[in-house]
C-alpha cells in the first residue's frame, strides 16, 4: 500500500531536536518501520533501498537498521565497509552507546548461520577503533571499576550504561568467533586473554549476566575452535572456571523451593552457557590428547554428579532440561572413554536417565505415528485419494525401530553373554552331585558332533551354527566386567 514511503518522507522533514511532540512522532515512526520488517524479507529489501537516510548517529535509526538487517542472510552478506565502519566510527565519536554493538551483532549472524565476511569486517573495524571502542576493564586501575558496576544495582539496572556496553561488547566479539573462524579467534585471543577471563569469572562479585557473555565467550573463542588453542588444554584455567561452576550449580540446586526469589540468570548461565563449555570441552577432538583430565578426576565427576542434580531439580524447563541431559551423555561418555571410576550410585543413575530418556523417545515417535496415522488418512479418503500414507508411515516405524535398537542393544548383549556362559559351563546350570550334571560334560564337543550329522541333508543348518557358535565364542572376553542389570 505504499505506508513506508510515507513515514520514509516524514523521516526526512527537519525538526528542533528539544521539540518533545515531534520526538514522540519520530519515534512512532521508526517504530512502524522496525515492525514492518520484523520477519518480513520483502519489506527489509524496500527499506534496504534506503540505507542513506538511517547512516546517521541517530540511536532510533540505529534500531531500524538492526531491523533491516536482522535475520536477513542475503542483506547482511551484501553489507559494505562503509557501514560496518560508520557505527564503529559513531562509537568513536557519539559514544559508547549499546545500540550501535547491538546493529554488529546482527550482522554477524542471520537465520541461524555465521556471516563470516562481516564477521571479520567487524573484528578489522573494532580493533581499528581502539581503546575508544573496546573496553575490558582489565588492567589494576579499571578492574576496581567493573567491580564496583558489578556490585551497583544503578549500573546493573541501566540497559544503556558502561556495564551493558561492557557486556554487549564481550557478547560481539564471542559472535565474531562463532562458527570457527580462525581470523577472529586469533585476535581475540590477544583482545582478552585466559588469565583475565579467569580473574573475572572467578570473583565473588561476578554477576551471572557478566558470567554468560564471558563463558560464552571462551567457548567460541578457545573450545569450540577450528584450530587448536593449546593453552586451554594445557594450563589449569579452565579447571579453575569448573570449579567455579560447581558453586553455581549448588546454588541453583539449593534454592529451587522458593521460585519467587529464584536467580533466573544464573540458572540460565548454569543450564545454558555453563552446560555447553562443559560439553564442548569435553567433546572437542584436542581434548583427547590432554592429560589434565586425570590429574584433575575428583572435578570431573562432581561436574557429573551437579549436572545430575539438576536435571533432577523441577524448575527446568524442556529445553534447558535437554541440554542438562546432553551434558550428562557427554561426560558419561568421556568416563566411559578415559576409563575414569564413576561412583556405583551415580553410575546406576545415569544409565537409568538413559533407559528413560530412550523409552520417551520410543513413546514420542509412537504418538507422532498414531496422530498422523489418525489425521492423515480421512483427508485423502475424503480427498478420493490413497487410504493411507505410506511414506509417513514408514519413516515413523523407521524411528521407531531405530530408538528401539538402542534401547534393547544393551539388554540383547547381556542376555547374549549370558548365554555364552551357558556355553562354555552349562554344568553350573545344575546342582553339584546331580545326574544332569554330570551328564552337562563335554557340552560344546557334544554339539558340535551333533551338527555333523546335520552335513549329509542339512549342510546350509550345520554351517550356519558352526558360524553362530563361533561369533558367539569370540565375544566371550568382551562381555567378563560388564554389567547390564
Amino acid at each position: 500500500m505504499g505506508a513506508h514511503s510515507v513515514v520514509l518522507d516524514l523521516l526526512k522533514i527537519p525538526y528542533e531536536k528539544n521539540d518533545e511532540k515531534m520526538n514522540e512522532v519520530m519515534n512512532l515512526a521508526h517504530t512502524f518501520l522496525q515492525n514492518f520488517c520484523r520477519g518480513n524479507p520483502q519489506n527489509q529489501v524496500l527499506l534496504h533501498k534506503h540505507l542513506n537516510l538511517f547512516l546517521t548517529p541517530g540511536l532510533l535509526e540505529a534500531e531500524t537498521m538492526r531491523h533491516i538487517f536482522m535475520n536477513n542472510y542475503h542483506l547482511c552478506n551484501e553489507i559494505s565497509e562503509r557501514v560496518v565502519q560508520h557505527f564503529v566510527h559513531c562509537i568513536e565519536t557519539h559514544g559508547r552507546h549499546v545500540e550501535y554493538l547491538r546493529f554488529l551483532q546482527t550482522i554477524v549472524k542471520a537465520d541461524g548461520k555465521y556471516v563470516k565476511k562481516c564477521q571479520d569486517m567487524v573484528m578489522t573495524e573494532l580493533i581499528n577503533g581502539g581503546e575508544d571502542v573496546l573496553i575490558f576493564y582489565n588492567d589494576r586501575a579499571s578492574f576496581p571499576i567493573l567491580l564496583h558496576m558489578m556490585c551497583s544495582e544503578r549500573d546493573r539496572g541501566d540497559e544503556s550504561g558502561p556495564l551493558a556496553y561492557h557486556i554487549t561488547l564481550v557478547e560481539l566479539l564471542a559472535a565474531c568467533t562463532e562458527g570457527k573462524n580462525v581470523y577472529t579467534e586469533i585476535k581475540c585471543n590477544s583482545l582478552l586473554p585466559l588469565d583475565d577471563i579467569v580473574r573475572v569469572v572467578t570473583h565473588d562479585d561476578c554477576i551471572p549476566e557478566v558470567k554468560i557473555a564471558y563463558v560464552n565467550f571462551v567457548n567460541h573463542c578457545y573450545v569450540d575452535t577450528e584450530v587448536e588453542m593449546k593453552e586451554i588444554y594445557t594450563s589449569n584455567h579452565i579447571w579453575k572456571l569448573f570449579e567455579n561452576f560447581l558453586v553455581d550449580m549448588a546454588r541453583v540446586c539449593n534454592t529451587t523451593t522458593d521460585r519467587k526469589h529464584a536467580d533466573t540468570f544464573l540458572e540460565k548461565c548454569v543450564t545454558e552457557s555453563i552446560m555447553n563449555i562443559v560439553s564442548g570441552f569435553f567433546n572437542s577432538p584436542f581434548s583427547d590428547n590432554s592429560t589434565s583430565l586425570q590429574t584433575h578426576q575428583p572435578v570431573f565427576i562432581q561436574l557429573l554428579q551437579s549436572a545430575f542434580r539438576i536435571y533432577n531439580c523441577t524448575w527446568p524447563n524442556p529445553a534447558q532440561k535437554s541440554s542438562v541431559e546432553s551434558c550428562i551423555r557427554t561426560l558419561a561418555e568421556v568416563a566411559k572413554n578415559r576409563g575414569i571410576a564413576i561412583p556405583v550410585d551415580l553410575d546406576s543413575q545415569v544409565n537409568t536417565l538413559f533407559l528413560k530418556s530412550h523409552s520417551n523417545m520410543v513413546q514420542r515417535a509412537a504418538m507422532g505415528w498414531r496422530l498422523s496415522a489418525r489425521s492423515g488418512p480421512r483427508f485423502k479418503e475424503a480427498l478420493g485419494g490413497p487410504s493411507w500414507d505410506y511414506r509417513n508411515i514408514i519413516e515413523k516405524l523407521q524411528d521407531v525401530v531405530a530408538s528401539l535398537e538402542q534401547q534393547f542393544s544393551p539388554m540383547m548383549q547381556a542376555e547374549f553373554s549370558v548365554l555364552v556362559d551357558v556355553l562354555y559351563s552349562p554344568e553350573l546350570l545344575f546342582p553339584e552331585g546331580s545326574d544332569a550334571r554330570i551328564r552337562c560334560g563335554a557340552f560344546m564337543s557334544k554339539l558340535i558332533n551333533h551338527t555333523k550329522k546335520l552335513m549329509e541333508k542339512e549342510e546350509k543348518l550345520c554351517i550356519k551354527i558352526l558360524q553362530t557358535l563361533r561369533e558367539m565364542l569370540e565375544k566371550k572376553d568382551s562381555f567378563v566386567e560388564e554389567v547390564y542389570f
